[in-house]
């Protein structure tokens, strides 16, 4: 099953990635039971546990953004579900992603720019998101921290979770 999990952490986090665009208000109930299902089928519960710290480090950077007024939501709160995105999204990197463990540094940063960056542009397209930015001011905040944090994530991965003294 191991081999074949990346498939289905693929499609967890993108169910999850949707359910909170399109059933935002919804989002705060059911993404938790994506992450609880990843957790129950996972192969690779250990070092997929270690890596949650970093979904806090994600979740924190977004509710810095939430108060500064970059972002909002239309429940005028942080949600539940925005945390357990970020949950998936750093499970992701155990499994359907980890292919980026293999690439230079400089390459994962220039995916985490995009990568990132249209995530949250197409959130603010589903209205998931509020911004009073204009698409190409957002868009240029998440490149920025996204070119930083998926390389950090990357690295955090390959010294803690993969590292031969644990």
């Amino acid at each position: 099953m191991t081999s074949k999990f990346w498939l289905t952490n693929l499609v967890l986090f993108q169910l999850a990635w949707f359910c909170c665009a399109l059933l935002t208000a919804n989002a705060s109930w059911l993404t938790p039971l994506i992450v609880a299902l990843h957790f129950a089928l996972s192969p690779t519960k250990r070092s997929d546990a270690k890596l949650l710290p970093f979904a806090l480090f994600g979740c924190v950077i977004d509710y810095i953004l939430f108060q500064l007024n970059v972002i909002s939501f239309a429940a005028e709160q942080f949600p539940l579900w925005l945390l357990c995105l970020w949950v998936m999204f750093v499970l992701s990197i155990n499994h359907s992603l980890s292919w980026l463990g293999n690439c230079k540094l400089w390459l994962v940063a220039i995916i985490g720019a995009f990568g990132g960056a249209l995530s949250y542009l197409g959130a603010l397209n589903f209205s998931a998101i509020i911004t009073s930015l204009s698409q190409l001011s957002l868009f240029t905040v998440y490149a920025i921290i996204w070119a930083l944090l998926l390389p950090a994530l990357i690295v955090f991965k390959q010294r803690l979770v993969e590292s031969k003294h644990n």
